[in-house]
């Protein structure tokens, strides 16, 4: 299946049952001489923070707000992420079945 990733990026998802997941903020691909292919997104607020963490005095506060739990990012592996809809991401798993990206 062939999606426009630069789409994604902002997207609510929202999980197997419906539940609101976050937001897509990051996606972690890997690419070789002819394709690129996605291994997993990163969705929620401190996504977005480590993807701003090239600033030095971002890196501290995402740390800090996460060992908080105050903000919480989840790593999606691509197969769990359902695209049929790209405009309407839904993941094929339970949120409480999410991992939480280190």
């Amino acid at each position: 299946m062939e999606v426009n990733v630069e789409l994604l990026i902002g997207t609510k998802v929202s999980d197997v049952n419906g539940n609101k997941i976050g937001r897509i903020e990051e996606l972690r691909y890997e690419r070789d001489d002819t394709s690129c292919r996605i291994e997993a997104y990163l969705i929620g607020a401190s996504a977005l923070i480590d993807r701003l963490s090239a600033w030095t005095l971002l890196r501290p506060i995402g740390r800090a707000l996460r060992t908080r739990k105050v903000l919480q990012v989840y790593e999606v592996p691509w197969q769990e992420m359902d695209l049929r809809d790209p405009k309407h991401p839904k993941l094929r798993i339970a949120k409480g079945d999410l991992r939480h990206a280190k």
